[in-house]
């Protein structure tokens, strides 16, 4: 390979590197430069043909939310017509309970708008839970916190001391008061007590809290009660991509493709080429130098990847030992497998309500003791997986909804569950431990679905820590999200103070990924606020300073927006 010069070189082809440049494209004006070590781009954005040919699952990222995507959706008109569509199931969340046969469906916005349908549920178990659920939805989809929500994502973290981010929060005081909502008893409180103040019925409380591992947040840390509120709101919003979550990477791929950008598969960045003060380019596993005209930026790599390329002496010893000890041994390692099936999972608590046959994010619970998920994520800290009475499987089968991710007639499910890092055991013992989990979950399931049994099962994935160090970012601990959401490894802190707002010791050297805020999902957020600091760096287009698209309102109606084109787009069937 010959000597490359473009204006900005970008190491890693994940989704935080398409995202990135698809602003540093048409906002700066550059031309960009992708090298990414594996053969395909995307990275957690990614849709294989797994447990059996003709089933396809994804591997890495499956949740979407509509703030996902907001800023391309409002800047890049095209996108959702490109593929980057998502949509709902009729339940996008809910709960199935072992001892007593009975399930809690929470109605998608798509299906539900108001929360009646939802609200009607809950009044199964709770009259109260049902007016609280209400109040809760109703303050959810507010301005006042949709506005919050969006300036805490959506914006570098220096940004968000200026005055008028504390005068939206504090907007919105007077309607958790209008609605009887004290927040202080939350500040201090683990998402474990929290859902126990907030609701009485242990089902609702069940089903509110099991979100929290899959959010990467141990439901015994006192600093997350806070976020029940907003978590039980954002159960209304589940969505996944239509197609596979890859489509969202071919849709990105295809508007960088037509605007000039070009990507270079099979190469490994082995250094970042610097003078100390200012980088100039990066040089490849074959010793090929990619001269820098302006920037340089690590895109989808790790922390520790970072310091690697750049050189530990640019960092100093404090700030290297920081990124050595970021912890991965919480939350965020995922027992992730896939399914092909003759038939789709028939439960036993469809004859207490029907429509959980067809819910996105599933808990199996063998009842609705919340110290369940607890276990789980005690046994997650030990390094171990929950033994079969404590199992709390998430499961959910997009081929309910989207043909496309089965042959005709067939199916394609998938579940998530906490297990032991990669490191955490033996090549050996990680190899039993995926065939007697593959063996403890259909035996589980079965449990709730009868005709989930081996005769019904075609083929298995079983994707686990383990496997998921195929990619070098999540080496060598295979955890999901990176690393751990730990209060001191979270916002501000992501993945450490010095590096939380994209800039590192070397001028022109830019860093994002999931190891940023806000963690180890497939949103553009870390994108979108890293070209923010370098726009402001450097002084490039800010499109959120052009008419019309004033924050945080612009991407509140984004948000909104996306609601509509799943209406419209994916018809609900009458």
């Amino acid at each position: 390979m010959t000597n490359m010069t473009y204006d900005a070189v970008i190491c890693g082809g994940g989704n935080k590197a398409l995202m990135l440049a698809m602003y540093l494209t048409k906002y700066a004006g550059m031309s960009c430069g992708i090298f990414e070590r594996r053969h395909e781009i995307g990275g957690g954005l990614a849709t294989e043909e797994i447990a059996a040919p003709g089933f396809r699952g994804n591997t890495h990222a499956n949740i979407m939310l509509p703030w996902y995507y907001a800023p391309l959706y409002r800047d890049f008109p095209e996108f959702w017509e490109y593929g980057g569509q998502i949509d709902q199931y009729l339940c996008s969340d809910g709960s199935i309970f072992m001892d007593n046969e009975k399930c809690l469906a929470i109605y998608s916005q798509k299906h539900d708008p108001s929360q009646e349908r939802t609200a009607k549920e809950i009044a199964r178990f709770s009259e109260k839970d049902a007016e609280t659920w209400l109040k809760i939805y109703k303050l959810y989809i507010s301005d006042e916190l949709q506005r919050i929500q969006v300036d805490s994502l959506m914006n570098p973290h220096e940004w968000q001391a200026r005055p008028e981010f504390l005068d939206r929060q504090m907007a919105m005081l007077p309607l958790l008061d209008k609605e009887g909502i004290d927040p202080a008893p939350y500040l201090t409180a683990s998402p474990l007590e929290a859902v126990q103040m907030l609701f009485e019925s242990p089902e609702v409380q069940y089903t509110v809290l099991r979100f929290f591992p899959s959010g990467v947040h141990n439901v015994r840390d006192k600093t997350k009660g806070v976020n029940t509120l907003g978590m039980a709101g954002a159960l209304t919003t589940l969505a996944f991509a239509r197609g596979g979550t890859h489509m969202i990477a071919h849709a990105c791929h295809q508007w960088l493709l037509q605007n000039g950008c070009e990507f270079h598969i099979n190469q490994e960045v082995t250094k970042v080429l610097h003078d100390g003060k200012t980088a100039g380019g990066i040089e490849l596993s074959d010793g090929t130098r990619v001269n820098a005209g302006k920037i340089v930026v690590t895109a989808g790599l790790s922390a520790w990847n970072l310091i690697e390329i750049v050189g530990r002496e640019v960092f100093g010893e404090d700030q290297c030992k920081r990124i050595d000890n970021l912890s991965t041994s919480n939350i965020g390692n995922i027992m992730w497998y896939s399914y092909a099936l003759h038939d789709a999972p028939r439960y036993k608590a469809e004859a207490f309500n029907p429509d959980i046959h067809e819910t996105f994010w599933l808990g199996l619970a063998p009842s609705s003791d919340v110290e369940h998920i607890a276990m789980e994520c005690d046994e997650a800290n030990r390094g171990k997986i929950s033994p079969l009475e404590h199992f709390n499987p998430v499961v959910w089968c997009h081929s309910l909804v989207d043909p496309s991710y089965a042959p005709p007639g067939k199916h394609t499910a998938q579940h998530e569950m906490q297990g032991p890092r990669a490191t955490d055991l033996s090549e050996d013992e990680y190899l039993k431990l995926k065939d007697k989990h593959a063996a403890d979950m259909i035996e589980y399931w079965g449990k709730f679905a009868p005709n989930m049994n081996w005769d019904n099962v075609i083929g298995i994935d079983t994707n686990s820590p383990f496997d998921v160090c195929r990619m070098k970012n999540l080496s060598p601990h295979g955890n999901f999200a990176g690393i751990d959401q730990t209060p001191e490894q979270s916002g501000a802190n992501r993945p450490t103070p010095e590096l939380a707002d994209h800039r590192t010791p070397i001028k022109n050297l830019y860093c994002t990924g999931g190891f940023w805020h806000v963690g180890g999902e497939a949103s553009c957020v870390q994108s979108y606020n890293c070209y923010k600091i370098i726009a402001s760096d450097i002084d490039l287009g800010k499109p959120w300073e052009e008419p019309g698209k004033e924050e945080p309102d612009s991407l509140v109606e984004e948000i909104r927006l996306v609601t509509d084109r799943m209406r419209k787009w994916f018809p609900i069937a009458k």
